[in-house]
């Protein structure tokens, strides 16, 4: 008997809002049904509309400064916990399993504002916290292509700083063998940099550790590239936004 098809979940699918055992079921029915495959894609370009045609609205200048407060807040509790943690254990024999760190509250929040991936590694939370609370912290957009018209981005940074964090979202599965390659460029010469795969919605969080200031370069960009990189662009740009100074973010 053949397999029912799954227009009613669509839908959600285009919207990033299901489960991840609820997308890999649908990716898996996508594979093998025409029909709602055709109906997918339908249902992203409407999502991509959506999002397009919504006014894009100034934060109310406070907002950085409860966002950064948050942040701080945040920040010294968790010092105070591991420094409880640390009185705790001081008095007893140290375990061979550390626990996990618990995922911060702030940081899936500013994932999900800025368009990354919900669950992140306790080093893109980390650092995520630290250049928000920089003063000299900026936000750049990063565009979709059109090779990949609905997809987009931000990178988080402080121009003095040799790290940053990509987020990106509407990015499709990297072709098999393949995933996506970060790029810094300057004078018109590219570096290379990270490597990624995205998940549900096409989104991706990642660290980037430059080898010179974020305000030397110009352009970030980033392309689909064969496994373990490669040491210049062969792929088409996915995803690009220029290094111009950028606003604080909420400013």
């Amino acid at each position: 008997m053949q397999e029912r098809h799954v227009d009613d979940l669509l839908d959600a699918y285009a919207l990033g809002t299901l489960e991840p055992d609820e997308v890999d079921a649908i990716e898996r029915h996508l594979e093998g049904c025409a029909h709602c495959r055709t109906r997918a894609e339908a249902a992203r370009s409407i999502a991509t509309q959506m999002l397009h045609a919504a006014p894009l609205v100034a934060p109310p200048p406070a907002l950085r400064a409860r966002v950064l407060d948050r942040i701080r807040a945040e920040i010294a509790a968790g010092g105070q916990r591991a420094s409880s943690q640390n009185t705790a254990t001081s008095d007893h024999q140290t375990s061979d399993h550390q626990m996990p760190a618990p995922s911060n509250p702030v940081a899936r929040l500013l994932r999900s504002v800025l368009g990354g991936a919900p669950a992140g590694e306790p080093e893109v939370d980390h650092l995520l916290h630290e250049l928000l609370a920089d003063p000299e912290c900026g936000i750049w957009p990063i565009a979709g292509t059109e090779h990949a018209p609905g997809a987009g981005g931000r990178l988080v940074g402080v121009p003095r700083r040799r790290e940053a964090v990509l987020l990106t979202h509407g990015l499709h599965a990297a072709p098999r063998g393949q995933e996506y390659q970060v790029w810094f460029l300057r004078g018109g010469s590219p570096q290379p940099n990270a490597l990624f795969q995205v998940g549900q919605g096409g989104r991706a969080t990642r660290v980037v550790h430059i080898a010179d200031p974020l305000s030397t370069f110009e352009v970030v960009a980033v392309t689909p590239e064969p496994k373990g990189g490669s040491p210049g662009p062969t792929g088409p740009i996915v995803l690009a936004g220029t290094l111009e100074p950028a606003s604080a973010p909420g400013a």
